[in-house]
This record gives structure tokens, sequence and C-alpha cells, in this order.
């Protein structure tokens, strides 16, 4: 029961992740697959430019947003997974 919840979550968060990523890379040219890497980037620009972040601190701040969006995701998918177990 427990692994299902999990993979809800997990769904819905990966789900979450690459809506950002079709969000901040509309307009693109670029393939799907260099998606993440340019979401990323342009994360970390973003930081660097608009706060004037060292780029250290900015891909830090990058791979702290992604992992935000990545957990506020999930938490949803966990509780609707867990509200449609069946109750022994």
């Amino acid at each position: 029961m427990m692994k299902q919840r999990i993979i809800a979550g997990v769904l819905t968060a990966t789900t979450g992740v690459m809506l950002l990523m079709a969000v901040l890379n509309q307009g693109s040219a670029l393939p799907f697959y260099r998606w993440p890497g340019e979401a990323f980037q342009g994360l970390a620009f973003s930081f660097t430019w608009g706060l004037g972040a060292p780029p250290v601190l900015a891909y830090l701040l990058a791979g702290l947003a992604l992992l935000a969006v990545f957990i506020i995701c999930f938490i949803p998918g966990h509780q609707v997974a867990r509200c449609f177990e069946k109750r022994s």
C-alpha cells in the first residue's frame, strides 16, 4: 500500500517538474531531450542576473527550486493516493 502512494507521488512530482520545464522552454526551438538542462540553466541565469547572485549560489538556488517543485507536487499525489486506498 505504501509503495502505491510513493509511486503516485513520484508520478505527480515528475509531471509537475516536466510542466515547469515546458513553461520555461516555451517558444524554444530545442528538442525535448534538451529541455531539462535548458530549464536548469535558465533558472540559474535568472537568479544570477535578476538577484545578482554569484554563479555558484545561482546553481544551488536553481537546484533547490527544482527540488521544491518536486516536493510540492509530490505531496498532493501522495495524499490523493492515500484517499483511494482500501481500508481493511
